[in-house]
């Protein structure tokens, strides 16, 4: 949606506004789902949401084939998908959870976090490129997604187990919401982790949804093809990145694994934003989504490790309130695009991602020896 809505004005504003659309709901209402995944059959929620993911992505498609498409139709239509996933998401590594054994769960978690991570930066690369295609394009990569969504749904259906019941007092809603904050507030080492999920992709995963503006005459002029190359790369970069954690998930030291993860991050975009080379910029762009990828991953399996089973939902809520800021960011990003230009912006976040990990190399030494564990990690005293 973000590369039709810069497409249809122009405007790197008007980009961020879309995105900012479906980053909204889930930011207000994730912790809700959260609740939610942890209360209901995960399966059957799954179902519901992913029908409804279904159908928007259809709507989409009929406006966009029809031709009648308007800024305002993909708002609408992003605020309702980003209402979807609110539910969506948590509820899926709390399903996780009731199909492997407690031995597996670590294993697990690293592959499926490892398949997200990678699916939500590969995905708009797929997406460039089958754009940059004549035969498909913009009228007709829409019906392809609504396809996509549609395995899952198969899937689902393929899929048996014997639910999990937690041993723990089913009480109301409010107190459960309550209860998962109050969870996470007294454990030292979720709130390091969260911390160091929230920060550098908010300031640094703002690059895909920039690269339009990239591609344009304003900086690189390498047109729809080029833009098709970049997110391929990009997205090749990513699945290298979450394969490495999952082919070498027994590496214990996963905290200074990240650590070196995210300066690769911001050194990298700062290398990308500086090149005014298609060769150069697809070289670093390969960096850059091997580093995002790898970073993501590592985060993600880091705070599910830590996680009590019986908050999978919440906690996970909590990661993607996170990952909704990066939707509520692309609008101050998109203003100072339209006031500077896409590579200023990009070198100043990627050496404030530089400069965040140097802080935490230097001031927050216990989170360079956080290792992977099997348990959940236990509130503080």
């Amino acid at each position: 949606m973000a590369t039709l809505a810069y497409e249809l004005t122009g405007s790197a504003t008007v980009l961020g506004l879309v995105t900012l659309s479906q980053g909204l709901p889930a930011f207000f209402l994730a912790l809700f789902g959260g609740v939610v995944a942890d209360r209901v059959k995960k399966r059957q929620l799954l179902l519901f949401t992913q029908t409804c993911l279904i159908l928007n992505a259809l709507v989409t498609a009929l406006l966009v084939s029809t031709g009648i498409v308007h800024v305002w139709h993909l708002a609408a239509l992003a605020v309702f998908q980003g209402s979807v996933l609110s539910f969506n998401q948590p509820s899926r590594q709390a399903y996780l959870i009731e199909l492997v054994s407690s031995e597996e769960r670590s294993n697990a978690i690293a592959l499926y976090n490892s398949g997200q991570t990678c699916v939500r930066i590969v995905a708009p690369s797929v997406a460039g490129l089958l754009i940059s295609l004549p035969f498909v394009g913009l009228t007709y990569v829409f019906y392809f997604i609504t396809a996509c969504y549609l395995v899952p749904v198969f899937l689902l259906f393929m899929i048996k187990t014997r639910p999990v019941e937690f041993v723990r007092k089913r009480t109301a809603m409010a107190f459960e919401f309550k209860e998962g904050l109050r969870y996470i507030a007294q454990n030292d080492v979720l709130k390091i982790i969260i911390i160091a999920g929230i920060v550098p992709p908010l300031l640094g995963n703002s690059y895909q949804q920039l690269l339009p503006v990239f591609a344009s005459p304003k900086v690189l002029d390498v047109g729809a093809s080029g833009l098709g190359l970049m997110s391929t790369v990009s997205g090749l970069g990513a699945f290298f990145g979450s394969m490495t954690v999952a082919t070498f998930g027994n590496v214990r030291r996963r905290g200074l694994a990240q650590l070196l993860a995210g300066a690769l991050f911001g050194l990298s975009l700062v290398g990308f934003s500086l090149t005014r080379d298609i060769t150069l910029a697809l070289v670093a762009l390969a960096v850059v989504g091997f580093a995002a990828s790898l970073y993501q991953t590592l985060n993600a399996t880091l705070l599910a490790s830590a996680t009590d089973p019986a908050y999978f939902g919440r906690v996970t809520s909590v990661q993607q309130v996170s990952q909704s800021l990066n939707s509520v960011a692309t609008v101050p990003i998109g203003y100072a695009v339209d006031q500077f230009s896409a590579p200023s912006v990009v070198m100043f976040n990627g050496g404030l991602i530089t400069l965040f990990w140097c802080f935490v190399a230097v001031f927050v030494r216990s989170y360079r020896r956080i290792e992977m564990e099997p348990q959940a990690a236990r509130p503080g005293r």
